[in-house]
């Protein structure tokens, strides 16, 4: 169990290493998978355009990075 649970530490902290930009990562991508198939769910709309999605995808990982270094920053007190 041991080694199970080491691996999945060091799969987290390989692909993030961070929860927010893990999160932000997972919500990228649903929204934009949702965004890009938006026509299976409402029959008389076409797709998203693949800019709108891309932009979309974009901020929500730019406000990921943005949320993890503002907190990096306030927790860490300056040192000289």
């Amino acid at each position: 169990m041991a080694r199970v649970l080491g691996a999945l530490k060091a799969a987290y902290n390989f692909f993030s290493g961070d929860a927010i930009l893990l999160s932000a990562a997972v919500i990228a991508f649903a929204l934009g998978w949702l965004l890009a198939h938006i026509s299976l769910l409402l029959p008389h709309t076409g797709d998203a355009p693949d800019a709108v999605v891309a932009v979309v995808f974009v901020g929500i990982i730019a406000l990921g990075l943005f949320t993890s270094l503002r907190r990096e920053v306030a927790g860490r007190p300056r040192q000289r």
